[in-house]
């Protein structure tokens, strides 16, 4: 099995719900051809060096994988039929310097979309919390209030 590296370029003018799905069917492509997705990076949408197919932007989506290398044939004809990708490549590690970089390229990648879900659970808590300190700004006036009077 060797290491490899997939960017891919999708449409700018697909849905989220259409790029997802197409995202999902490009893992599918590998995983059916043998691959082992190790982990992904979501760049999101990016603006293009140059216009391609009158594209100025592309959501760009990083896989990176382990696979035989007998399938890099099949998985490169299924991209280049996919008609939502702008452009893909598909990068190779075979030296173990290559290697060492590319399992810090995954290290990286882990580490950014952990603190991406860590950021994502604390923005739903933050709305809680924010909630709960309001009910209880109405609760103490109302115990306050009786002792008033």
């Amino acid at each position: 099995m060797r290491h490899y590296e997939n960017l891919v370029i999708v449409k700018p003018t697909l849905t989220e719900e259409e790029t997802k799905a197409s995202i999902a069917a490009i893992e599918e492509v590998l995983t059916s051809n043998g691959a082992e997705i190790i982990a992904r990076d979501e760049m999101g949408t990016k603006k293009l060096a140059y216009p391609i197919a009158k594209n100025e932007r592309g959501y760009f989506h990083v896989v990176y994988y382990t696979m035989a290398p007998s399938s890099i044939a099949e998985v490169e004809r299924r991209f280049r039929i996919n008609e939502d990708l702008l452009r893909f490549v598909t990068i190779k590690y075979d030296s173990k310097r290559e290697v060492t970089a590319w399992k810090d390229l995954v290290a990286k990648t882990e580490k950014k979309a952990a603190a991406k879900t860590a950021a994502a659970a604390t923005a739903t808590e933050a709305p809680a919390a924010e909630e709960a300190p309001a009910t209880e700004a109405t609760e103490a006036p109302a115990t306050e209030a009786p002792a008033a009077e």
